[in-house]
């Protein structure tokens, strides 16, 4: 991975880099490292997703339905390239839409005013002191009380929020 990015800043015309300090370069190459891995870096955080086609499948609604949905903050989608991403932890097992993560989004859209799905994403990925270390994605799969879940849910959209 690193030979491959190495190269890659080899194979540019020598005058793009020679102005450069040392400094200056360090920064765009830590810059340029991170803008690369953040796709890699985002999925593994978000877990598991299906795309509009497969949710509008699954619930048995048209693609204009679930746009209205995400639009409410009643659905939580990650918007694509040319689709909408919805992480699966927001359904139950048969494909309804679980109702830990509708008062979640409530939460969020209470506090923020609107749901930011970046906001949910990065927190119910996040490990929890409050969870036991565990992340909120986890906490809610192991199907323990939602309780906990939903306080560090107000905790943090007030924290946001302020």
């Amino acid at each position: 991975m690193i030979e491959g990015f190495a190269r890659a800043v080899r194979s540019l015309p020598e005058c793009a880099l020679d102005h450069l300090r040392a400094e200056a370069a360090r920064t765009l190459g830590q810059r340029a490292a991170r803008a690369a891995l953040a796709p890699v870096m985002w999925a593994e955080l978000s877990g598991d997703m299906i795309d509009t086609t497969r949710a509008s499948e699954a619930l048995g609604v048209s693609r204009q339905a679930l746009a209205k949905r995400v639009a409410a903050g009643t659905l939580l989608g990650i918007p694509g390239r040319g689709t909408t991403h919805f992480p699966v932890w927001q359904f139950t097992p048969n494909w309804g839409l679980s109702p830990d993560a509708q008062a979640i989004f409530k939460i969020f859209r209470e506090a923020l005013g609107r749901l930011d799905p970046y906001a949910v994403m990065s927190w119910m990925a996040t490990p929890s002191e409050e969870l036991n270390g565990l992340t909120p994605e986890q906490w809610l799969t192991k199907k323990q009380d939602s309780e906990p879940v939903l306080a560090e849910a107000r905790r943090t959209a007030e924290r946001l929020a302020s």
